[in-house]
């Protein structure tokens, strides 16, 4: 179904997308109608505000949304916002039953789940653009996860180059009730991006990457997650590059995963990622660092307690991490980094940020596997070099400034 591109087609693939311009109508007309053609409802559309370099998020537009009803409507905005400065644009993976007054949708809107993504990119220290080389391997791990899941389900994804990375979309079958949802998440959705995470394949790819190169995929199993349009413009890396379909399946030959081809039920799946353990048996995390340390959810102590609030009283920036305003275009990922830093920087402990990071408000701390915390953890103590001078532009916090 699916034939893999070498590396040097893939090549000449990424350097048609730095050329061909901002928008390709062909290319977002083929992915609404893979993406969308069983689903009734709204899809959600979004034009997300990037910082300008070295800026902070007061620098940035405001996010434009739509939630359209047909392609016309869905053509039309992808059209006019691809290729606008400070401007990428996504859409909805599954659809709304009803718009919203204004952005993102509700899990309540939606009922059923008709599509799953895995995004797939590098870790990056900033939020500019990978370079070729880099998302040829990007691909690589994609690929990984193709031969995965078809053996697994059987099923074939539309697989997309999103600037940075790989997007892969799934066709599934799934209802969207109360019991099978996971705080924020979709239980079987968060079941089989983790499956499809870490395992043989996946661990093989890591194994023969560069040194340098660290996989960073995010769970983006909440039915209303957004992703990326191919079709529109990127401009995150130095010249931009056209987002666009790597391979597109027959959608109807491409398979569909159901609630019957699950092999766990949700109970047992929803205490697997409520103690904190990967779903597969894979002992190899994404990233090639990781952190020995017990991230069990604990109080803060005494001691820790008084320094947090005498930070919250004297810091606007700590006061600023521990009740975070969170609204749809914040890196939620981005922002938990960037406390880890800020509490490196204060000399708290690993054990003590452990702490602070359950009683904060950090959602995504809270909703993640140890895979994730471990992950923010080792990542974060890397990069500290004793001050908080190494600048990051991705999301609303500039640490530099703090």
């Amino acid at each position: 179904m699916i034939k893999p591109l070498n590396k040097e087609q893939f090549l000449d693939r990424m350097r048609s997308a730095e050329s061909y311009g901002d928008y390709s109508e062909n290319a977002v007309e083929r992915f609404y109608n893979w993406m969308y053609r069983n689903q009734n409802g709204v899809v959600q559309t979004c034009a997300f505000p990037v910082p300008p370099e070295g800026k902070t998020a007061d620098d940035m537009g405001e996010g434009k949304w739509i939630h359209a009803r047909t392609f016309n409507e869905f053509e039309e905005f992808c059209n006019t916002h691809s290729g606008l400065w400070m401007y990428h644009v996504y859409s909805g993976v599954n659809t709304l039953s009803q718009a919203p007054e204004y952005g993102r949708g509700d899990t309540q809107n939606i009922d059923n789940i008709d599509i799953v993504s895995f995004d797939i990119e590098l870790a990056k220290e900033s939020y500019g653009g990978s370079t070729k080389e880099e998302v040829w391997w990007t691909y690589q791990y994609a690929l990984a996860e193709v031969k995965f899941m078809e053996e697994r389900y059987g099923v074939w994804p539309m697989v997309v180059m999103s600037e940075n990375g790989i997007h892969l979309h799934y066709q599934v079958d799934f209802d969207c009730r109360d019991d099978l949802l996971y705080k924020r998440q979709h239980l079987y959705s968060k079941h089989i991006t983790h499956e499809a995470m870490d395992n043989k394949y996946t661990d093989a790819i890591k194994s023969k990457s560069p040194e340098h190169i660290t996989f960073d995929q995010d769970d983006v199993s909440d039915p209303v997650r957004v992703m990326k349009i191919p079709g529109t413009k990127g401009i995150k890396s130095d010249s931009g590059r056209l987002c666009g379909i790597i391979h597109e399946p027959n959608a109807e030959d491409a398979g569909t995963i159901t609630e019957r081809d699950i092999r766990s039920d949700p109970e047992t799946i929803r205490d697997t990622f409520n103690s904190g353990k990967d779903v597969s048996n894979s002992s190899t995390s994404t990233s090639k660092s990781d952190i020995d340390v017990d991230t069990t959810p604990s109080d803060l102590s005494e001691d820790v307690r008084e320094r947090v609030k005498h930070l919250i009283k004297n810091d606007h920036s700590f006061a600023d991490y521990w009740a975070p305003d969170l609204d749809e275009s914040t890196d939620r990922s981005e922002m938990e980094f960037g406390f880890v830093i800020k509490l490196l920087n204060h000399d708290f402990t690993k054990d003590e940020i452990i702490q602070i990071m359950w009683a904060s408000g950090m959602e995504k701390w809270n909703e993640e596997t140890d895979h994730y915390r471990k992950k923010t953890l080792a990542e974060a103590i890397d990069r500290f070099d004793g001050e908080v001078q190494k600048d990051s532009t991705n999301g609303s916090f500039n640490f530099s400034e703090r």
